[in-house]
């Protein structure tokens, strides 16, 4: 089995992790040396586990994610309900047998979500 958990480069946690808990991410645990210095936390939902860090050497800003994910109809709606922006309401952009659906976080990360509808899986 592999685990692969990605890292989003963040520049403020606290609105961060106000906007993922939106999309229904919990904080599993939070690092920071001491108050004043850069935090290193990990939220997860269902399964779906990502990285947010302050560290300007951690990663580059703007990343991507992909989160697979079992019905997109149904997470749109729950984001909907919730009024999370979507910039890309659920289509299939990657080919007719993955539905995609994407949202930008506030600090440009793009967060791809993904249902195999077909085949593909």
């Amino acid at each position: 089995m592999q685990r692969v958990v990605p890292a989003l480069r963040v520049f403020d946690y606290s609105i961060s992790r106000a906007f993922y808990e939106r999309l229904g991410f919990t904080e599993q645990w939070r690092h920071q040396f001491e108050d004043g210095l850069p935090i290193f936390a990990c939220v997860a939902r269902s399964g779906m586990e990502i990285n947010l860090t302050e560290h300007e050497g951690d990663c580059q800003p703007r990343g991507l994610v992909h989160f697979y994910v079992p019905d997109i109809d149904s997470l749109f709606e729950e984001y909907r309900d919730r009024e999370v922006p979507i910039t890309q309401p659920p289509r299939n952009s990657l080919g007719p047998d993955l539905r995609d659906m994407l949202i930008i976080d506030p600090d440009g990360n793009r967060l791809s979500f993904i249902t195999i509808t077909g085949d593909a899986g």
